[in-house]
């Protein structure tokens, strides 16, 4: 239970952080909300409370009142399913990811090939948005990573010269979120996405984490698994059926 409430901290602090500079973020003892008008992230809306029918209509009603496009993220232990009451309070699945850990306590083999250069200005924040948009087919703004890079860790992966991907570190505690892990349509089955991981993980070591969390696709859930990563729960996410 600790790593499920550590991996779903880690993200929705995540959330929250990269909100805040737009005021985007909103809470009260049974909802939270972040978003961005105009933008594709993070716009999530969520509850850490046991779910009912009344937070669900709660949620979908705030959701008809967004310009935002929020989606509906549900975290579900591994035996719980709730999908079947969400769809029929007016949502639909849009997909699934497993929520994964590792403990952290030896450090991994690390390829001499790869660098991460960590966004410290607006050109880079520029860099970065425009690789993650090829790279995953939706947008993180600029304007969204430079108002939020003091905070949390965003890095452009090079191959010497040769840009591969990104992904964002991001700590709180002694817990290693590991983000938005892309490696760019020409630069897959490269054996890339391994190295990455072996890279930002040893760099989450050095700084005194002690878990690594992450949400994984269902493309990259294996190579997690071979790293040792253990699914705790799952996060659903929903948009209204209406959208």
């Amino acid at each position: 239970m600790e790593n499920i409430k550590n991996n779903i901290n880690n993200l929705t602090n995540l959330w929250t952080i990269a909100s805040k500079p737009f005021n985007g973020f909103a809470t009260d003892h049974l909802i939270s909300c972040c978003q961005i008008n105009n933008a594709e992230w993070p716009n999530r809306i969520w509850t850490t409370q046991q779910l009912s029918v009344d937070i669900i209509q709660s949620i979908k009603e705030i959701s008809e009142n967004s310009n935002a496009n929020l989606r509906f993220v549900n975290f579900e232990n591994l035996e719980v399913n709730n999908t079947t009451l969400i769809e029929s309070l007016g949502f639909k699945l849009t997909s699934s990811l497993p929520g994964m850990s590792l403990k952290l306590n030896q450090y991994f083999p690390q390829s001499t090939r790869i660098n991460l250069k960590m966004v410290t200005n607006k050109a880079e924040a520029k860099k970065w948005s425009s690789i993650f948009k090829e790279a995953f087919g939706y947008l993180i703004s600029a304007e969204t990573v430079l108002k939020s890079m003091d905070k949390i860790k965003y890095y452009i992966i090079y191959d010497k010269k040769t840009v591969i991907g990104t992904i964002i570190l991001h700590q709180n505690n002694n817990i290693a979120g590991i983000h938005s892990l892309g490696v760019l349509p020409d630069m897959r089955g490269k054996g890339y996405a391994k190295e990455i991981m072996h890279f930002i993980l040893n760099e989450a070591l050095k700084q005194g984490a002690t878990l690594a969390t992450l949400q994984a696709s269902s493309i990259a859930k294996k190579m997690y698994e071979n790293l040792g990563f253990k699914i705790d729960f799952t996060m659903n996410n929903y948009k209204l059926k209406t959208q």
